[in-house]
């Protein structure tokens, strides 16, 4: 490909020739392996019967993808360069034998436990974009969804390696990736989300929200999160009382507490849908809105981390909850993109650089330049979540074996 050719290619554009470059030189394909390892052998089953699948050129989707090793999934990455990698569960036996099996033989043995939160759901709740399109003053709903459904799954539920993700347009993914999490039946996954669910469904109930005073103790976290950016976001930038200015909110709100003031001990009931009016109207615009079945399902796929968005160019990058104020992918710069990240690795003194006349199937990853690109922060958090999550590992690994050997009498 010519100079002039490259620089036709718009920098949303996903082509055959940047993926080819960022599968070879780019994408942490090592560390990648080892966390869906989970501190086993990367030849191990639990490696080799996960299914994944790949978005080709031309929407060709190929499901039921399984690879025996580190090796055979980065040579496979390299020579089907796929538009977008999604990821499956662990199966009983390898997913691309699953037509030779019937389904006593083949079924999900285990999935991380996730949760797929997409901007398109708080629609009716949004009226800065709509659809597929987000902008920096819709993307507090993202802010609020991460922080109260990560404090819910590590207080209330004691999950501890939680791995979020931007997922390249419109939305984020939480993995939770602890052994529990990864083990549990798709009927405790549903429970789960009904614990954290609170919105009413259904287009015909005029109210969607409602809440009891005092609250759980899970829902006064939201409404303390929801709170420290609620004025400005609802009243300045949503303009959802129709009118922008911070003291109509506060107005009412002045009422309300007037209202509740005014009632008798003998209307405790009507006190009490008074105080709880001010939270159910914050918790309808602001409180995560979870997809259901991505969750409980346990054959559903989801989107892989790294993986590119087809339509933006955008990479699938971690997200550091403690960076959460300063994160914001409508933000330029904030999130690398395929055709950034190839013109830099492109730019790399010549021996630095493949051969990008064939496909190199024996690349270490001590060749990959993607400590010398703007996705080298990304991998980092990423990278350190998989230490911490195998640490975790071994250390319940080291205690079973002191136990195992106390018991038996050896020490």
């Amino acid at each position: 490909m010519s100079n002039e050719e490259k620089q036709q290619i718009d920098e949303t554009s996903v082509t055959p020739w940047n993926l080819a470059i960022y599968y070879r030189r780019i994408f942490p394909s090592h560390i990648y392996c080892k966390w869906l390892a989970y501190g086993e052998p990367a030849s191990s089953l639990q490696f080799a019967q996960r299914e994944f699948s790949f978005t080709l050129e031309n929407d060709v989707y190929r499901r039921y993808l399984s690879f025996s090793n580190h090796m055979e999934f980065e040579k496979e990455l390299i020579k089907l360069s796929p538009e977008k990698i999604d990821i499956g569960a662990v199966y009983s036996a390898k997913p691309k034998d699953h037509k030779m099996l019937s389904t006593t033989q083949f079924y999900p043995i285990e999935r991380e436990l996730v949760f797929d939160i997409d901007m398109t759901d708080y629609d009716d709740v949004r009226f800065c974009c709509r659809g597929a399109d987000i902008c920096s003053t819709c993307w507090t709903l993202m802010r609020f969804a991460m922080q109260i459904i990560d404090r819910v799954l590590h207080e209330d539920f004691g999950f501890e390696h939680r791995l979020w993700i931007y997922s390249g347009r419109r939305g984020v993914h939480c993995w939770v990736c602890d052994q529990t999490a990864r083990e549990l039946q798709s009927s405790t996954r549903q429970t789960i989300v009904e614990y954290i669910t609170i919105l009413a469904t259904g287009k015909e109930s005029s109210k969607r929200v409602t809440l009891y005073s005092p609250l759980h103790p899970s829902l006064q976290r939201a409404r303390e999160i929801i709170l420290t950016e609620f004025d400005g976001y609802a009243c300045l930038k949503q303009d959802f009382l129709g009118d922008d200015q911070p003291e109509r909110w506060a107005a009412f709100k002045q009422h309300t507490d007037a209202m509740i003031n005014s009632v008798t001990s003998t209307t405790k009931f009507r006190k009490a849908a008074y105080t709880t009016l001010i939270d159910e109207i914050m918790f309808e615009y602001c409180y995560p809105r979870l997809d259901a079945n991505v969750t409980k399902g346990m054959n559903h796929l989801l989107k892989s981390p790294f993986s590119i968005h087809p339509k933006t160019g955008r990479v699938s990058i971690p997200i550091h909850l403690d960076s959460l104020g300063y994160f914001d992918p409508c933000k330029e710069g904030s999130v690398p993109k395929l055709n950034e990240l190839c013109q830099q690795v492109e730019q790399l003194p010549k021996q630095n650089q493949q051969n990008d006349d064939g496909f190199n199937e024996k690349i270490s990853t001590k060749q990959k330049d993607y400590n010398q690109t703007s996705l080298k922060p990304f991998i980092d958090i990423f990278a350190r979540f998989v230490q911490q999550s195998q640490t975790s590992k071994q250390n319940e690994t080291l205690a079973k074996s002191d136990l195992n050997t106390m018991l038996s009498g050896e020490i």
